[in-house]
């Protein structure tokens, strides 16, 4: 009998599920803020002068809790306004336009991998993050050249854009699900035609984009006990 019970304890502890909290999981975000645009048509280089409403929604797939893979829309309002700025009042562009971006971004969450602990399971974490991606950026703005003869008058810009995002952020866990935060994002863009001004303008030096915003993001799944069965 004590052979029989040692062999079943023994089969019992093979059998048993060993826990263990994974780290792989998906997260989408919404993130209300402002969006500036940044070009030819404002004075000094980074201003605010020109910002407007803007949010963008994002999903990313964490692998082990501290890389992830992201995808993102950013969407608002971008204009510019040579009335604004003293320097370029004479020549008078100005433009304004709705601006949609579709990012594919990697992002390192700098304290994820204490959030699910193998030994100590989901602990509540505040953690920086920093991300880098490409993305295309469609936006079709309606311009209006001040001068009769600017030497962008009548040439066809492209709607469609490359960009290079660089952002970072800070998230803060609310409950094992929910996530607030805040992030901020500079969009370099590969064209000076964002705005449908170069030549006139300063010439071929690059339009680009400012985001920041609040965030409010959610576990699609929460953390579950992972289970893995051994057998002899």
């Amino acid at each position: 009998m004590t052979t029989f019970k040692k062999l079943l304890a023994k089969l019992l502890l093979l059998s048993m599920p060993i826990f263990g909290y994974s780290q792989n999981f998906w997260e989408v975000s919404l993130s209300p803020g402002a969006l500036t645009y940044l070009g030819d048509l404002t004075v000094p280089h980074l201003t605010f002068k020109e910002t407007h409403f803007g949010g963008q929604i994002n999903i990313k797939r964490y692998f082990n809790g501290e890389h992830a893979l992201r995808l993102n829309i950013l969407h608002g309002t971008i204009s510019g306004d040579d009335r604004n700025f003293g320097s370029n009042a004479g020549r008078g562009n100005n433009f304004k336009g709705q601006l949609t971006e579709f990012s594919l971004m990697g992002e390192i969450d700098l304290k994820g991998r204490r959030r699910f602990s193998k030994k100590l399971g989901y602990q509540k974490t505040t953690s920086p993050y920093i991300n880098i991606g490409l993305a295309g950026i469609y936006c079709n703005p309606t311009v209006h050249y001040g001068e009769p003869n600017s030497k962008d008058q009548g040439v066809q810009f492209p709607d469609w854009h490359f960009a290079i995002p660089v952002g970072g952020g800070v998230k803060f866990d609310l409950t094992e699900r929910i996530v607030l935060g805040v992030e901020m994002s500079f969009h370099v863009t590969l064209s000076d035609y964002l705005d449908g001004t170069q030549a006139s303008g300063n010439a071929y030096k690059n339009d680009s984009l400012l985001f920041s915003g609040l965030t409010i993001g959610y576990r699609f799944e929460k953390q579950k006990k992972a289970t893995v069965t051994s057998g002899a």
